[in-house]
């Protein structure tokens, strides 16, 4: 199997579950269950669509299992951080590719049913079309094809302005000025940065400092990112990385990543932040970070 296939793999995993964790040891069990067929030098394509079935069906699995205890979850559910200048999802030249590993996309498709998902995902990452999703979900062509179809309505109803025509650069900008305004705790700096209906989300696990419900405005969530550095552990400071393709505020404390700000950029500002900061949504970008080349 190819390395970017087994990259594709990872990245329909994680598309569909959220958790870099769960995808990583998802993609490694249907690879050991692959490993135990007989697959000749001609049936390369055979198993490469035999992987892409079993990991399908099994993150429908695991999602129908959790749905009940993420529903459950105290707080706003975010999915797991992603260093993603490795390439460790493929790809990221575009903004769409960019805007399809995003915490605000991956927050979007909570909202599908775990088979609409899986549609999607299927379509986006391998290209499939409504028969080949189909074959792949068990379901009659006819019912594949109104799957796709929701999933993208609902998708692209979801979507909002996100500011597209920035350049990465810019975009890393205005992370480092989000960054800089938040460690001086200056509220008429962030005032200048926050889009007026901005929204903040946060998954802290129980966390100091973490709210449970979204704050709403420029003010409150000025407010709020102004008292972050306060309520962090002693020694805690920031830098600016790539996080699921995009410009993202990462914390440090003693070597470790305690949490991760993730700005969805807008034309007039930024139009929403997700905080994530709970250990166990931070165990694989944990590990991404001790093995990141060093300057």
């Amino acid at each position: 199997m190819s390395a970017a296939h087994k990259v594709r793999l990872f990245g329909a995993a994680y598309r569909m579950l959220g958790s870099a964790c769960d995808a990583d040891e998802l993609v490694a069990a249907a690879l050991g269950r692959t490993a135990q067929t007989a697959y000749g030098p001609a049936s390369v394509a055979d198993r490469d669509a035999a992987l892409v079935s079993d990991v399908v069906g099994a993150a429908i699995a695991a999602l129908e299992a959790s749905r009940q205890r993420r529903d459950a979850h105290a707080g706003s559910w975010l999915p797991e951080p992603v260093l993603t200048e490795t390439g460790v999802l493929g790809p990221l030249e575009t903004a769409e590719a960019r805007e399809s590993v995003s915490l605000a996309r991956l927050v979007v498709l909570e909202r599908l049913t775990p088979v609409e998902r899986a549609a999607f995902v299927l379509r986006e990452m391998f290209g499939y079309g409504t028969a080949e999703s189909a074959a792949v979900l068990g379901v009659p062509e006819v019912r594949g094809r109104a799957m796709q179809r929701r999933a993208r309505r609902r998708v692209r109803e979801s979507a909002g302005p996100r500011g597209e025509e920035m350049s990465v650069q810019e975009r890393r900008t205005l992370a480092e000025e989000l960054l800089r305004a938040t460690t001086d705790a200056d509220e008429a700096a962030l005032a200048e940065l926050l889009h007026e209906d901005v929204v903040s989300w946060s998954d802290g696990g129980g966390q100091e400092g973490m709210t449970r419900r979204p704050v709403l405005g420029a003010a409150k969530v000025g407010r709020f990112l102004a008292g972050l550095l306060a309520k962090a552990p002693e020694g805690t400071h920031g830098t600016v990385a790539e996080i699921n393709g995009d410009a993202a505020v990462v914390a440090l404390a003693a070597g470790d990543v305690v949490g991760v700000l993730a700005p969805e950029f807008g034309p007039q500002g930024l139009l929403g932040l997700r905080t994530v900061a709970d250990p166990q949504r931070l165990v694989y970008l944990n590990r991404q970070w001790a093995e990141r080349p060093r300057d």
